[in-house]
Protein backbone atom coordinates (compact mmCIF):
# COMPACT_ATOMS: atom_id res chain seq x y z
CA UNK A 1 0.00 0.00 0.00
CA UNK A 2 1.33 3.52 -0.55
CA UNK A 3 1.76 6.61 0.92
CA UNK A 4 -1.49 8.13 -0.63
CA UNK A 5 -3.51 5.08 0.13
CA UNK A 6 -2.13 4.81 3.93
CA UNK A 7 -2.74 8.48 4.58
CA UNK A 8 -6.63 8.01 3.17
CA UNK A 9 -6.89 4.87 6.01
CA UNK A 10 -5.83 7.68 9.03
CA UNK A 11 -8.73 8.09 11.65
CA UNK A 12 -6.93 9.35 14.67
CA UNK A 13 -3.74 10.78 15.76
CA UNK A 14 -2.78 7.62 17.47
CA UNK A 15 -3.21 5.59 14.13
CA UNK A 16 -0.36 8.56 12.88
CA UNK A 17 2.04 8.03 15.48
CA UNK A 18 2.52 4.17 15.76
CA UNK A 19 2.63 4.09 12.00
CA UNK A 20 5.44 6.80 11.75
CA UNK A 21 7.06 5.17 14.83
CA UNK A 22 7.10 2.09 13.34
CA UNK A 23 7.34 2.72 9.37
CA UNK A 24 7.57 5.95 7.89
CA UNK A 25 10.21 7.92 10.22
CA UNK A 26 14.01 6.81 10.05
CA UNK A 27 15.62 6.00 12.80
CA UNK A 28 17.05 9.06 13.20
CA UNK A 29 13.88 10.76 12.77
CA UNK A 30 12.67 8.50 15.20
CA UNK A 31 15.59 9.44 18.05
CA UNK A 32 15.32 13.13 17.38
CA UNK A 33 11.61 13.62 17.92
CA UNK A 34 10.44 11.30 20.12
CA UNK A 35 13.47 11.73 22.78
CA UNK A 36 11.94 13.39 26.08
CA UNK A 37 13.88 14.26 29.25
CA UNK A 38 15.65 11.15 30.61
CA UNK A 39 13.65 8.91 29.21
CA UNK A 40 10.65 8.04 26.50
CA UNK A 41 8.06 8.51 28.67
CA UNK A 42 8.21 11.29 30.07
CA UNK A 43 6.67 13.35 26.94
CA UNK A 44 3.69 10.75 27.79
CA UNK A 45 3.38 12.79 30.92
CA UNK A 46 1.79 15.61 29.00
CA UNK A 47 -1.13 13.10 27.23
CA UNK A 48 -1.87 10.89 30.24
CA UNK A 49 -2.52 14.30 32.33
CA UNK A 50 -5.40 15.02 29.98
CA UNK A 51 -7.82 11.62 31.04
CA UNK A 52 -7.68 13.24 34.25
CA UNK A 53 -10.56 15.25 33.23
CA UNK A 54 -14.14 14.67 31.58
CA UNK A 55 -16.74 16.30 29.64
CA UNK A 56 -19.71 17.31 31.33
CA UNK A 57 -22.39 17.78 28.24
CA UNK A 58 -25.73 19.92 28.39
CA UNK A 59 -28.15 18.23 26.39
CA UNK A 60 -31.37 19.59 24.13
CA UNK A 61 -29.69 22.39 22.90
CA UNK A 62 -29.35 23.70 18.97
CA UNK A 63 -26.33 22.60 17.78
CA UNK A 64 -26.80 22.31 14.03
CA UNK A 65 -24.59 24.69 12.51
CA UNK A 66 -21.23 24.59 15.17
CA UNK A 67 -18.41 26.72 13.97
CA UNK A 68 -14.81 26.46 14.93
CA UNK A 69 -13.20 29.15 13.11
CA UNK A 70 -12.07 31.89 15.86
CA UNK A 71 -9.35 34.86 16.01
CA UNK A 72 -6.01 34.21 17.37
CA UNK A 73 -3.97 37.38 18.13
CA UNK A 74 -6.45 39.20 15.59
CA UNK A 75 -5.79 36.85 12.86
CA UNK A 76 -8.60 34.62 11.32
CA UNK A 77 -8.12 31.35 11.25
CA UNK A 78 -10.38 28.34 10.82
CA UNK A 79 -9.53 26.85 14.37
CA UNK A 80 -8.38 27.22 17.35
CA UNK A 81 -5.48 24.24 16.23
CA UNK A 82 -1.78 25.43 15.17
CA UNK A 83 1.69 23.91 14.53
CA UNK A 84 4.61 25.01 17.25
CA UNK A 85 8.31 24.78 16.18
CA UNK A 86 10.07 21.78 15.50
CA UNK A 87 13.32 21.81 14.32
CA UNK A 88 15.10 19.59 11.98
CA UNK A 89 11.88 18.48 10.27
CA UNK A 90 13.93 17.05 7.12
CA UNK A 91 14.56 14.31 9.76
CA UNK A 92 11.08 13.70 9.07
CA UNK A 93 10.37 14.31 5.23
CA UNK A 94 13.17 15.61 2.31
CA UNK A 95 10.03 18.83 1.71
CA UNK A 96 10.95 19.71 5.96
CA UNK A 97 9.36 22.78 7.04
CA UNK A 98 7.95 24.21 4.03
CA UNK A 99 5.79 21.42 3.28
CA UNK A 100 4.67 21.72 7.05
CA UNK A 101 3.94 25.29 6.69
CA UNK A 102 1.77 24.62 3.40
CA UNK A 103 -0.52 22.14 5.19
CA UNK A 104 -0.92 24.60 8.13
CA UNK A 105 -1.66 27.19 5.86
CA UNK A 106 -3.86 25.25 3.64
CA UNK A 107 -5.94 24.52 6.56
CA UNK A 108 -5.81 28.41 7.33
CA UNK A 109 -4.26 27.84 10.65
CA UNK A 110 -1.17 29.44 12.97
CA UNK A 111 2.21 28.10 11.67
CA UNK A 112 5.03 28.76 14.37
CA UNK A 113 8.66 27.99 12.45
CA UNK A 114 11.84 27.04 14.30
CA UNK A 115 14.77 29.05 15.16
CA UNK A 116 16.27 25.54 14.47
CA UNK A 117 14.46 25.04 11.18
CA UNK A 118 16.32 22.96 8.49
CA UNK A 119 15.34 25.52 5.67
CA UNK A 120 15.98 28.89 5.88
CA UNK A 121 13.10 31.92 6.87
CA UNK A 122 12.89 33.01 3.51
CA UNK A 123 12.36 29.85 1.85
CA UNK A 124 10.02 28.77 4.50
CA UNK A 125 7.89 32.37 4.29
CA UNK A 126 8.20 32.36 0.28
CA UNK A 127 6.53 28.40 -0.04
CA UNK A 128 3.70 29.57 2.45
CA UNK A 129 3.09 32.80 0.64
CA UNK A 130 3.04 31.48 -2.87
CA UNK A 131 -0.10 29.71 -1.73
CA UNK A 132 -3.04 31.32 -4.14
CA UNK A 133 -5.80 32.85 -2.14
CA UNK A 134 -4.20 32.03 0.84
CA UNK A 135 -3.07 34.67 3.57
CA UNK A 136 -0.36 32.97 5.96
CA UNK A 137 -0.37 32.99 9.54
CA UNK A 138 3.02 32.64 10.58
CA UNK A 139 4.71 33.40 13.73
CA UNK A 140 8.37 32.81 14.06
CA UNK A 141 10.16 31.15 17.45
CA UNK A 142 13.36 32.31 19.13
CA UNK A 143 15.66 32.22 21.83
CA UNK A 144 17.20 34.92 23.38
CA UNK A 145 21.09 34.17 22.35
CA UNK A 146 24.17 34.51 24.60
CA UNK A 147 25.15 36.74 20.98
CA UNK A 148 22.13 38.80 21.11
CA UNK A 149 22.80 39.62 17.10
CA UNK A 150 21.87 36.40 15.96
CA UNK A 151 18.12 37.27 18.18
CA UNK A 152 17.88 40.70 16.77
CA UNK A 153 18.64 39.03 12.73
CA UNK A 154 15.77 36.37 12.97
CA UNK A 155 13.54 38.93 14.81
CA UNK A 156 14.62 41.21 11.65
CA UNK A 157 14.26 38.46 8.84
CA UNK A 158 10.76 37.31 10.68
CA UNK A 159 9.60 41.12 10.15
CA UNK A 160 10.88 41.49 6.68
CA UNK A 161 9.26 38.17 5.44
CA UNK A 162 5.85 38.64 6.51
CA UNK A 163 5.43 36.93 9.90
CA UNK A 164 3.08 38.45 12.39
CA UNK A 165 4.56 37.38 15.54
CA UNK A 166 7.75 36.26 17.54
CA UNK A 167 7.48 33.54 20.03
CA UNK A 168 10.19 33.73 22.34
CA UNK A 169 11.47 30.39 24.13
CA UNK A 170 11.72 31.67 27.91
CA UNK A 171 12.38 27.83 29.53
CA UNK A 172 15.70 26.83 28.13
CA UNK A 173 18.54 27.89 30.29
CA UNK A 174 19.84 24.62 29.10
CA UNK A 175 20.00 22.22 26.45
CA UNK A 176 17.64 20.29 28.29
CA UNK A 177 17.79 16.32 29.35
CA UNK A 178 16.58 14.95 25.66
CA UNK A 179 19.78 15.40 24.82
CA UNK A 180 21.15 12.53 27.31
CA UNK A 181 19.08 10.05 24.93
CA UNK A 182 21.08 11.17 21.44
CA UNK A 183 24.23 9.11 20.55
CA UNK A 184 26.99 11.96 21.31
CA UNK A 185 27.56 11.98 17.68
CA UNK A 186 23.98 12.15 16.48
CA UNK A 187 24.70 14.91 14.84
CA UNK A 188 27.71 14.57 12.87
CA UNK A 189 26.18 10.90 11.50
CA UNK A 190 23.07 11.70 10.03
CA UNK A 191 24.26 12.63 6.14
CA UNK A 192 21.05 14.99 5.99
CA UNK A 193 21.99 17.36 8.73
CA UNK A 194 25.79 17.89 7.25
CA UNK A 195 24.70 20.77 5.00
CA UNK A 196 22.35 21.93 7.68
CA UNK A 197 24.01 22.37 10.85
CA UNK A 198 27.14 25.25 10.24
CA UNK A 199 24.11 27.52 9.36
CA UNK A 200 21.96 26.96 12.25
CA UNK A 201 22.35 29.52 15.03
CA UNK A 202 25.09 28.23 17.53
CA UNK A 203 24.62 28.66 21.55
CA UNK A 204 21.11 28.64 21.98
CA UNK A 205 20.68 28.81 25.13
CA UNK A 206 21.87 31.30 28.20
CA UNK A 207 21.45 30.74 31.21
CA UNK A 208 22.11 34.05 32.36
CA UNK A 209 18.64 35.47 30.46
CA UNK A 210 16.09 37.30 32.79
CA UNK A 211 12.85 39.10 32.43
CA UNK A 212 15.22 42.12 31.89
CA UNK A 213 16.53 40.75 28.21
CA UNK A 214 12.69 39.43 27.39
CA UNK A 215 12.08 43.47 27.65
CA UNK A 216 14.99 43.87 25.49
CA UNK A 217 13.28 41.51 22.57
CA UNK A 218 9.56 43.40 22.70
CA UNK A 219 11.80 46.90 22.20
CA UNK A 220 13.37 45.79 19.53
CA UNK A 221 10.68 43.96 17.75
CA UNK A 222 8.10 45.74 15.63
CA UNK A 223 5.64 42.35 16.06
CA UNK A 224 3.76 41.05 19.34
CA UNK A 225 5.81 38.99 20.82
CA UNK A 226 4.78 35.74 22.74
CA UNK A 227 6.38 33.76 25.42
CA UNK A 228 6.21 30.19 25.12
CA UNK A 229 7.42 28.21 28.20
CA UNK A 230 5.18 29.74 31.21
CA UNK A 231 4.01 27.06 33.71
CA UNK A 232 2.98 29.53 36.87
CA UNK A 233 0.71 32.09 37.28
CA UNK A 234 3.35 33.97 39.12
CA UNK A 235 5.78 34.04 35.94
CA UNK A 236 2.68 34.27 33.71
CA UNK A 237 2.29 37.87 35.42
CA UNK A 238 5.86 39.12 35.31
CA UNK A 239 6.15 38.47 31.71
CA UNK A 240 2.47 40.25 30.98
CA UNK A 241 4.07 43.32 32.97
CA UNK A 242 7.12 42.94 30.55
CA UNK A 243 5.06 43.75 27.66
CA UNK A 244 4.26 40.56 26.06
CA UNK A 245 1.55 40.38 23.72
CA UNK A 246 0.50 36.54 24.66
CA UNK A 247 1.64 33.34 26.35
CA UNK A 248 1.41 29.87 25.52
CA UNK A 249 1.83 27.21 28.58
CA UNK A 250 4.45 24.54 27.59
CA UNK A 251 7.14 22.32 28.60
CA UNK A 252 8.90 21.73 25.67
CA UNK A 253 7.03 18.67 24.56
CA UNK A 254 8.94 17.58 28.08
CA UNK A 255 12.44 17.48 26.21
CA UNK A 256 13.99 19.42 29.25
CA UNK A 257 12.92 18.36 32.75
CA UNK A 258 12.37 14.85 34.12
CA UNK A 259 9.01 14.98 36.19
CA UNK A 260 7.79 18.28 34.87
CA UNK A 261 4.17 19.08 35.16
CA UNK A 262 1.94 18.52 32.70
CA UNK A 263 0.91 21.29 30.97
CA UNK A 264 -2.97 21.13 30.73
CA UNK A 265 -2.51 21.12 34.97
CA UNK A 266 -1.23 24.61 35.29
CA UNK A 267 -3.12 25.98 32.44
CA UNK A 268 -6.28 27.75 34.80
CA UNK A 269 -3.78 28.88 36.86
CA UNK A 270 -2.22 31.25 33.89
CA UNK A 271 -5.01 31.89 32.59
CA UNK A 272 -6.26 33.05 35.94
CA UNK A 273 -3.36 34.94 36.77
CA UNK A 274 -3.53 37.36 33.50
CA UNK A 275 -7.67 37.16 33.05
CA UNK A 276 -7.86 40.85 33.98
CA UNK A 277 -5.07 41.78 31.50
CA UNK A 278 -6.73 40.60 28.64
CA UNK A 279 -3.82 38.48 26.98
CA UNK A 280 -4.63 35.46 25.57
CA UNK A 281 -3.02 32.21 26.47
CA UNK A 282 -2.53 29.40 24.68
CA UNK A 283 -1.73 25.94 25.43
CA UNK A 284 0.99 22.89 23.86
CA UNK A 285 1.63 19.54 25.14
CA UNK A 286 -0.08 16.55 24.73
CA UNK A 287 -3.31 17.43 22.80
CA UNK A 288 -4.23 13.98 20.87
CA UNK A 289 -7.60 15.05 20.01
CA UNK A 290 -10.60 16.80 19.46
CA UNK A 291 -11.73 16.52 23.47
CA UNK A 292 -8.23 17.54 24.39
CA UNK A 293 -8.82 20.97 22.35
CA UNK A 294 -12.04 21.06 24.20
CA UNK A 295 -10.97 20.49 27.70
CA UNK A 296 -7.53 22.85 26.81
CA UNK A 297 -10.70 25.41 25.91
CA UNK A 298 -12.86 24.72 28.11
CA UNK A 299 -9.82 25.97 31.49
CA UNK A 300 -9.36 29.00 29.22
CA UNK A 301 -6.86 28.57 26.10
CA UNK A 302 -7.91 30.51 23.66
CA UNK A 303 -5.86 27.97 20.92
CA UNK A 304 -3.68 25.05 21.36
CA UNK A 305 -0.92 24.37 19.01
CA UNK A 306 0.75 20.24 18.42
CA UNK A 307 4.55 19.37 18.06
CA UNK A 308 4.94 15.67 17.29
CA UNK A 309 1.43 14.86 15.53
CA UNK A 310 2.75 17.50 12.80
CA UNK A 311 5.96 15.65 12.63
CA UNK A 312 3.85 12.64 12.73
CA UNK A 313 1.45 13.66 9.33
CA UNK A 314 4.81 15.05 7.64
CA UNK A 315 6.73 11.88 7.64
CA UNK A 316 3.74 10.03 6.15
CA UNK A 317 2.19 12.12 3.40
CA UNK A 318 3.83 15.38 3.53
CA UNK A 319 2.45 18.49 3.13
CA UNK A 320 -0.89 16.20 2.81
CA UNK A 321 0.07 14.39 6.03
CA UNK A 322 -0.16 17.42 7.71
CA UNK A 323 -3.59 18.52 6.20
CA UNK A 324 -5.11 15.42 7.11
CA UNK A 325 -3.80 15.75 10.93
CA UNK A 326 -4.91 19.31 11.63
CA UNK A 327 -8.58 18.10 9.69
CA UNK A 328 -8.96 15.04 11.75
CA UNK A 329 -8.12 17.21 15.45
CA UNK A 330 -10.93 19.96 13.59
CA UNK A 331 -13.90 17.17 12.87
CA UNK A 332 -13.36 15.96 16.41
CA UNK A 333 -13.39 18.93 17.58
CA UNK A 334 -16.74 19.91 15.68
CA UNK A 335 -18.31 16.57 17.00
CA UNK A 336 -17.51 17.09 20.41
CA UNK A 337 -18.32 20.09 20.85
CA UNK A 338 -22.02 18.91 18.88
CA UNK A 339 -22.14 16.16 21.59
CA UNK A 340 -21.11 18.78 24.59
CA UNK A 341 -24.41 21.22 23.50
CA UNK A 342 -21.89 23.30 22.51
CA UNK A 343 -22.84 25.57 19.11
CA UNK A 344 -19.62 28.59 18.98
CA UNK A 345 -16.15 28.14 20.58
CA UNK A 346 -16.48 31.59 22.73
CA UNK A 347 -19.65 29.24 24.30
CA UNK A 348 -17.18 26.42 25.86
CA UNK A 349 -17.48 27.06 29.82
CA UNK A 350 -15.48 25.76 32.36
CA UNK A 351 -18.11 24.30 34.00
CA UNK A 352 -18.42 22.13 31.24
CA UNK A 353 -15.65 19.87 32.77
CA UNK A 354 -14.68 17.68 35.52
CA UNK A 355 -10.97 16.89 36.59
CA UNK A 356 -11.29 13.31 38.59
Amino acid sequence: MDNFEKLKEMKTLHEFETYALDESLSGHGKLYFSAGACSKSTPRYNEDAFHKYRIRPRVLRDVSEPKIDCKVLNSSVSCPIGISPVGLQVLAHQDAESATAKGCCKEKCVFILSSSASQSIEEVANEAQSLEGIHPVLWMQTYIHKDRSITLDIIKKAESSGFSAIVVTVDSPNGGLWRKMLPDDFFKRVPSLLAILHSLPRNLEDPSVTFEDLKWVIENSKLPVIAKGILSGEDARRVVECGISAIIVSNHGSRLLERVVPTIDVLKEVVDAVSETGTEVYLDGGVRSGSDVFISLALGAKAVFIGRPAIWGLSLGGENGVRKILQILKDELFMTMQVAGVRHIEDIQRSMIIRT
